[in-house]
């Protein structure tokens, strides 16, 4: 690749990572807050899945998260964001080159810069999908490159090895980004079936591409079940109790209605869909294995997102590595109106970003829960406890006090402590938690689908105040300064 070119890739990665700068400090989503709360305290053994802690993410996410936390907490965490971002961005412009040569590298960059960097989907929040793009997307360049002819049968297995050892990385981040192994498969598949690939050569890319992802596999989980999380209760972290969370979703909420809505407009708007669509024409254009493969991953990627029950706009995040490849190799690979259109699309994805990151200038950020965890911390002392119910962990966490309930999400409490059993069981023991903050009602709790008592905390505490509308109640018994409200309304 030319200098020139070199230098526009790097340009394209400033972007990314500077497009992120600006929300270094931004207040931390409840997924964020919560991760960092389960990492920091996986410090060995306990009763749940991650030591006192239960949440059903695979053990590498809980480890950058531990990371992250252990170096910083917020701030560390977003450049870990950042350097995510970045690496995406080149390693799409590799994926992008190594199957349709030097000149799809620069168009992929500044595709996936674009589309990882867009306000509509990304927000500058780290989540395990942005986590887990670099691992997928290192995977499929390792793919391609075993895939090439001229390697000798060792080398190519060694480049199999790889790419299984980073789709074990994408799915030990974020259990449904298969997408490694969608790659592989389906263009393996293709390439026997059209013999592009000999069987003998087949098999020694299988076996180190299984070799890979089940020695990576191995190394993570068996480092985790050493510091307490056992295989068999990760495995039923990981998908049968996702299966489980899906039933126990509220489909006809007008809150979940709303995402679907938000999610769909995003698809359009953050490029996924648009883009693709434009892309289309490789499949008869350009029709290769790997060509077919990189839209199945589309594919896979567009109904995981689909099937994600709660619609958060950030699942998009999985289409952006695939889609900016494709991107980039549509734009070497059509004729003038082709490109004319690939390109009119992309720019109306960054007329979207950008009118996106103009209204939200004017928005401010949603502080409040941080600032009710600061107003209790003012007042706390340092071996209270608390516990925030039935979500809201971003409260806990601005805290800096222990989280004292395992489950840290409402999906989890909802299947796990459907009937508020463990919930009772904190309250009542001898290491209760000093405070209690209610993001829901009492009275509302039948609603989001708990069958327990609804009159838990009357007999051990008193409600002292309001915390912007949010019940704060302390443990009787226990002197402490009441918490002056951040929203002026108590």
């Amino acid at each position: 690749m030319t200098r020139s070119r070199s230098l526009l890739v790097a340009l394209a990665v400033v972007a990314a990572v500077a497009a992120r700068v600006p929300r270094l400090r931004y207040p931390l989503s409840p997924d964020e807050a919560g991760f960092l709360t389960v990492g920091g305290g996986w410090n060995s053994a306990g009763p749940y899945l991650y030591g006192e802690h239960w949440v059903d993410r695979p053990p590498l996410l809980i480890t950058i998260f531990r990371l992250a936390e252990a170096t910083g907490g917020m701030v560390s965490l977003r450049v870990i964001g950042l350097l995510a971002a970045g690496m995406s961005v080149w390693l799409a412009s590799r994926v992008a080159r190594s199957l349709a040569g030097p000149a799809a590298a620069v168009p992929a960059a500044f595709a996936a810069a674009l589309l990882f960097s867009t306000p509509v989907v990304a927000n500058g929040r780290v989540d395990g999908e942005l986590l887990a793009a670099p691992f997928v997307l290192a995977g499929m360049w390792a793919a391609v490159s075993a895939l090439h002819p001229d390697l000798t049968i060792r080398s190519a297995s060694l480049r199999a090895a790889l790419s299984g050892a980073a789709g074990a990385g994408a799915i030990l981040v974020k259990q449904n980004f298969v997408d490694v192994v969608v790659f592989v498969g389906v263009a393996g598949l293709a390439a026997l079936i059209r013999h592009q690939l000999g069987w003998v050569r087949a098999r020694a890319l299988i076996l180190g591409f299984l070799g890979g992802i089940v020695g990576a596999g191995l190394v993570i989980v068996l480092w985790s079940w050493n510091r307490g999380t056992s295989p068999a209760e990760l495995f039923e972290a990981m998908y049968p109790f996702r299966l489980q969370a899906a039933e126990a979703i509220n489909h006809d909420s007008p809150r979940v209605l709303d995402r679907r809505e938000n999610l769909r407009w995003a698809a359009f708007l953050g490029g996924a869909i648009p883009v693709t669509l434009a892309a289309l024409p490789l499949l008869w254009k350009r029709p290769r294995p790997t060509t077919w493969a990189l839209f199945a991953v589309i594919g896979y990627g567009g109904v995981s997102v689909a099937a994600g029950g709660s619609a958060w706009l950030h699942y998009l995040v999985q289409l952006s590595g695939p889609v900016a490849v494709v991107a980039g190799i549509a734009v070497v690979s059509f004729g003038p109106r082709g490109r004319w259109v690939l390109r009119s699309v992309l720019a109306a994805v960054l007329v979207a970003a950008l009118v996106a990151a103009w209204v939200e200038r004017d928005v401010e950020p949603p502080a409040k829960r941080a600032e009710v965890g600061a107003a209790i911390a003012a007042v706390a002392e340092p071996n209270d406890g608390i516990v925030v119910f039935p979500f809201g962990v971003n409260i806990a966490y601005a805290t800096g006090l222990d989280t004292r309930y395992p489950y840290l999400w409402l999906l989890p409490a909802l299947v796990r402590d459907n009937d508020l059993e463990r919930l009772a069981a904190t309250i009542e023991s001898d290491d209760a938690p000093t405070w209690i903050v209610l993001t829901a009602t009492p009275s509302s709790w039948p609603g989001y689908g708990f069958s327990g008592p609804t009159d838990l905390l009357d007999d051990r505490y008193a409600e002292v105040t309001e915390l912007c509308g949010r019940p704060l109640y302390l443990l009787r018994g226990a002197a402490r300064d009441t918490p002056v409200d951040p929203c002026g309304t108590g």
